[in-house]
């Protein structure tokens, strides 16, 4: 004789209405929590914006011999990346203070690590990552010379100057191939110039624009080189800063830099860790150049998306978002993808 299982109606009834109430009690305390996190993240946000404002918060990645009667000037609008491009202008429009910009360089807030840190630190990580919006993965690099000064002598200078002309002897292969495409494009307009070139393994880019027509060009980099070569000279970029302050005349008539302010403020080659070091590394050019003057740069590139990542501490890949910030107070006449992940931009110096 089978047995009839009855079913009482109550009791599934009772057993609807507990898992119910379990599973509004689960998106409850998930929507909570989200809100605390978005509220953590705002404040966070908010108290950052104040320090800036004040330009001398006391972050864990400050000099140790900073006190009380030494306070650093502050960042200001490079730093704020609450500011877009109005539809009335050609550009995202910022305050420079270029006195500030120069002091700035000259005793940078950021301590240098050597060797240099394997992940950006905590309490930096939403500066770093532009308020959450940057993805970042980690991709450790040493490239500090310690001092270590390097000579590039004249049969150097000589033998890639007279290489240039049959053959390619860009880095980076076909996206350095598509950065000399894009100088040989300008050459009217650097033909008799003198300028500078940030960021320099290898004079490369330094000898492509000599014979171009430039007559002199000075090299910036965080490690010394010497040239032996009479149109090439190295400047330490807060040594030009101070010279460019006692002489306007000094101003350049030109900027050219292929994958260098990407690495800026990592710390990958010595330089002081600072999450805006690439911002204000735009800014520092924009202040040695000539109104008008282009600015030739060349970085990596995620064009057409909002995104970018920040591979810590090699470099940092720029999407339209970080694009617009580093391109502050410059007009765009052109940008160009060249290879698998570089873009080539020709900028101009607002007026």
């Amino acid at each position: 004789m089978k047995r009839t299982l009855r079913r009482n109606p109550f009791t599934l009834f009772a057993i609807s209405i507990i898992i119910l109430l379990l599973v509004v009690n689960y998106s409850l305390k998930q929507r909570c929590t989200v809100s605390v996190e978005k509220q953590l993240v705002a404040q966070n946000r908010k108290n950052r914006q104040a320090q800036l404002a004040k330009g001398n918060s006391k972050m864990g990645y400050l000099r140790d011999d900073t006190d009380s009667t030494h306070s650093f000037p502050p960042c200001g609008q490079i730093c704020n990346f609450s500011m877009h491009k109005k539809k009335e202008d050609l550009f995202l429009r910022k305050d420079f203070n270029c006195k500030n910009i120069f002091l700035r360089l000259k005793n940078p807030p950021g301590k240098v690590f050597i060797p240099p840190l394997r992940e950006p630190p905590p309490e930096l990580l939403l500066d770093f990552t532009q308020n959450g919006s940057l993805m970042w993965s980690s991709d450790y690099r040493d490239g500090t010379r310690k001092g270590r000064k390097v000579h590039r002598k004249s049969d150097e200078i000589r033998t890639l100057l007279a290489d240039d002309k049959v053959k390619s002897i860009a880095k980076y292969d076909i996206q350095g191939v598509g950065y000399k495409q894009l100088l040989s494009k300008y050459q009217d307009q650097l033909k008799g110039k003198s300028g500078m070139v940030i960021g320099s393994i290898s004079p490369w880019v330094e000898v492509i624009l000599l014979n171009l027509g430039v007559i002199h060009v000075t090299t910036v980099d965080y490690n010394p080189v010497l040239f032996d070569h009479p149109q090439l000279s190295f400047e330490f970029m807060s040594d030009l800063a101070d010279k460019i302050t006692k002489n306007q005349k000094l101003l350049m008539d030109f900027a050219a830099s292929f994958s260098s302010l990407e690495h800026s403020g990592l710390g990958r080659y010595g330089d002081p860790i600072n999450p805006y070091g690439d911002l204000e590394a735009a800014a520092q050019i924009w202040c040695m150049l000539k109104p008008g003057a282009l600015f030739y740069l060349g970085i990596p590139v995620n064009f057409g998306t909002p995104e970018g990542w920040l591979v810590f501490n090699a470099h940092r890949i720029y999407g339209e978002a970080r694009i617009e910030q580093i391109t502050a107070n410059y007009e765009i006449l052109e940008r160009t993808p060249v290879g698998r992940l570089h873009g080539v931009f020709v900028l101009r110096k607002g007026l």
